[in-house]
């Protein structure tokens, strides 16, 4: 019996080995590497969609936000030079006037010391004060979930100021 299993194995084994191997068809080789070139081929179509979606995005963003309308995307250089140099005339403009800003504002908090200095000088005690906070604080929460109106807030919270005056 032994030697009947080892005599089929030698067969199966020789069947094996005693097989040539077929020589790969043409037309084989030619699909093969087309299916390659295919693969590479859709991997760079994907970049370049992807690629072509940000530029256009941002051709989009330049014609509708910028310059009002369309415009040839190889004179974008002259473009964004012409741009430029609009820009550095407006900010020249704006130097003059940032020294009336600076005068303004130098204003501005001279004012808001000065009030802070009359609140802080008037009479309302502490106690008071919290209720007045407290108060406002109530009208502006039945502003903020719209329960008044802004004309309705206004009258109410001017009421209140001169309830503690």
């Amino acid at each position: 019996m032994k030697t009947y299993i080892l005599i089929i194995l030698l067969l199966a084994t020789f069947q094996g080995f005693s097989q040539k191997k077929k020589k790969a068809d043409p037309k084989d080789i030619k699909i093969d590497s087309l299916t390659k070139a295919n693969g590479t081929l859709s991997v760079q179509l994907d970049s370049i969609s992807k690629d072509r979606k940000l530029y256009y995005g941002l051709y989009t963003t330049i014609k509708e936000k910028v310059l009002l309308s369309d415009f040839d995307p190889a004179k974008l250089p002259q473009i964004i030079d012409s741009l430029k140099a609009g820009k550095d005339a407006t900010i020249s403009g704006l130097t003059t006037a940032s020294t009336s800003l600076k005068d303004s504002l130098s204003l501005l908090s001279k004012e808001n010391s000065e009030l802070k200095a009359k609140l802080a000088s008037q009479p309302v005690g502490g106690e008071d004060k919290t209720k007045l906070i407290g108060e406002l604080k109530q009208l502006k929460e039945l502003l903020d979930t719209k329960i008044l109106t802004q004309a309705e807030y206004d009258a109410k919270k001017k009421l209140v100021m001169d309830k503690w005056q």
